[in-house]
């Protein structure tokens, strides 16, 4: 029976920690990059845009570094996913590669 109780624990917290993970890998990125957008009136949908895919391509590239063998190697493709945000730290608002907000945003 407390076989059963550390089992489920262990699975409880394995759980958690790959949530939080997804999370500081996804969510994360994709919240900062909203709100710099918004700071700076460009086009949030535009922006979340490249901030999906930046999360997206360093997940699948992650993975297929996973399972090619080298972790290591795999963890450094996670800061593709805060592209977003790093590409509107550099821009101060009044580029035009930006984009503008729209009256319905």
């Amino acid at each position: 029976m407390l076989d059963l109780l550390a089992a489920t624990a262990v699975v409880t917290a394995l759980v958690a920690l790959g949530l939080a993970a997804l999370a500081a890998v996804t969510l994360v990125p994709f919240v900062l990059t909203l709100r710099r957008a918004e700071a700076h009136r460009f086009s949030s949908a535009r922006w979340g845009t490249v901030s999906l895919v930046g999360s997206l391509v360093a997940l699948v590239l992650g993975l297929l570094l996973l399972r090619a063998g080298s972790p290591v190697v795999a963890v450094g493709a996670l800061p593709l996913a805060f592209l977003g945000p790093l590409l509107l730290w550099g821009l101060d608002g009044h580029e035009a590669v930006g984009g503008r907000a729209g009256r319905h945003e």
